[in-house]
């Protein structure tokens, strides 16, 4: 029954992100087809990498505070509270900024390491295998846990109790697996796109698939928990 019930509410939650993700990949092929073919685009994202090589882990723990904490909240700002900006709001970002910020690092490690043991090639066969790892391996088991836990714990006020929530079976099958549904929905092809490009470039194209994985996190949350959300 409870696997049933957990189908039914990650389903429930992929059924709303239909359009959403529909539009996140057109927009990642878009962005893979101006960067084929576009020299502009191209040099552009040069410079991006060479700003990326120059600042290392810092780069992914910045860019990802803007991307997961920042910009949902202007976001919010600008077309849900007629740009008023509420104690809320800065709440919601100082409480969000740290866990991405160690995100970031972790997922630009993580893409390092993909990158020592299948190397940089672009063959279908190495994309194959990195794709895997990261969508079994590294999502579903610390990506996914980690951020639903923290803001779990967040929504109730950090307090001790919820630890207890976050420790048994419930908290796996009623909250992680619905939303691991839903990151597969986004991050399937975001991280193909991640694995096709150079090194230096696949975090600030992580970046830029993170804007709409946040937004698209933030309704899962809310159909899972109601008034406290999961997610900022």
């Amino acid at each position: 029954m409870r696997l049933r019930s957990a189908l039914q509410t990650a389903l429930t939650a992929a059924r709303a992100n239909i359009l959403p993700g529909a539009l996140l990949q057109a927009l990642m092929l878009v962005f893979l087809s101006a960067y084929i073919a576009h020299e502009g685009t191209r040099k552009f994202l040069l410079e991006v990498a060479q700003v990326k090589s120059q600042a290392g882990f810092l780069f992914a723990f910045v860019s990802y505070i803007v991307a997961g904490a920042l910009l949902p909240e202007l976001l919010r700002v600008a077309f849900f509270q007629s740009g008023r900006i509420r104690r809320r709001n800065v709440w919601l970002f100082v409480t969000a900024a740290p866990l991405w910020g160690v995100m970031g690092v972790m997922v630009d490690a993580f893409y390092r390491l993909q990158g020592y043991v299948f190397g940089a090639g672009t063959d279908l066969w190495t994309i194959i295998c990195k794709v895997l790892v990261d969508q079994l391996g590294f999502s579903p088991f610390l990506g996914v846990p980690m951020v639903t836990a923290w803001f779990l714990w967040r929504d109730a006020g950090f307090r001790q109790s919820a630890w207890k929530q976050i420790f048994s079976a419930s908290f796996v099958w009623d909250r992680v697996f619905p939303v691991q549904v839903a990151g597969w929905l986004v991050w399937v092809p975001g991280v193909t796109l991640v694995y096709l490009m150079p090194a230096l470039l696949q975090i600030p194209v992580a970046v830029l698939i993170q804007c709409f994985w946040v937004m698209i996190l933030t309704t899962v949350g809310e159909r899972l928990s109601g008034k406290n959300p999961v997610v900022p």
